[in-house]
């Protein structure tokens, strides 16, 4: 018989940073994304002074990713930013949600439905497709699995590679979120600057 101790899952997020931030550049591939991110957003990114300055063949091997999900994905930009929104959120990973309506911002998406996306299913400001999207990527946050009738409704309105998309871009967000929150990388402030 096994005597597992309890685990202790916090309900907060940590409010502090976990690991120091540093200021090393170990590569020319970092150098290179700490400058683009200091000229997009006005600041390096906390994740780049925490993580990749740690193990900068992580961001080597996520640039790809990045670049999928910024101009790979035939769902749309609008419908990215709020999916990306809504997961981290539900992640309660405030770094990501920050960072992601920065870049909608930058990129002209709607502030307003960014601004309702709490009351996505009942606000007239989103669509059936918007809704559908975004009740399913909530789904998969909150108990891991969709229901047969939110799938069926899916099916009816995207494509089965939209439905592909819809839970990779689910799928990347939480994984993103899930580096940034265990390690106390809070909001960068990005829409504030």
């Amino acid at each position: 018989m096994s005597h597992a101790l309890p685990i202790h899952v916090p309900t907060d997020p940590p409010k502090a940073l976990r690991l120091a931030a540093l200021d090393v550049q170990p590569s020319l591939l970092l150098r290179a994304f700490n400058w683009l991110s200091r000229w997009r957003f006005g600041k390096v990114i906390t994740p780049s002074r925490v993580i990749y300055a740690r193990f900068p063949t992580l961001l080597w091997r996520q640039l790809p990713l990045y670049h999928l999900a910024e101009s790979g994905l035939v769902i749309g930009n609008d419908l990215r930013f709020l999916i990306e929104v809504q997961v981290s959120s539900l992640n309660h990973c405030t770094f990501c949600e920050d960072l992601h309506r920065k870049n909608a911002q930058l990129s002209k998406a709607s502030i307003a439905k960014l601004a309702a996306i709490d009351d996505f299913e009942s606000s007239e400001l989103f669509d059936e497709r918007e809704r559908l999207a975004l009740r399913y990527v909530t789904e998969i946050a909150q108990p891991g699995s969709v229901s047969d009738a939110t799938f069926a409704r899916l099916r009816a309105c995207f494509s089965e590679r939209e439905i592909v998309e819809l839970t990779w871009l689910q799928a990347f967000t939480t994984y993103l979120n899930r580096m940034a929150v265990p390690l106390g990388i809070g909001s960068d402030g990005f829409c504030a600057l």
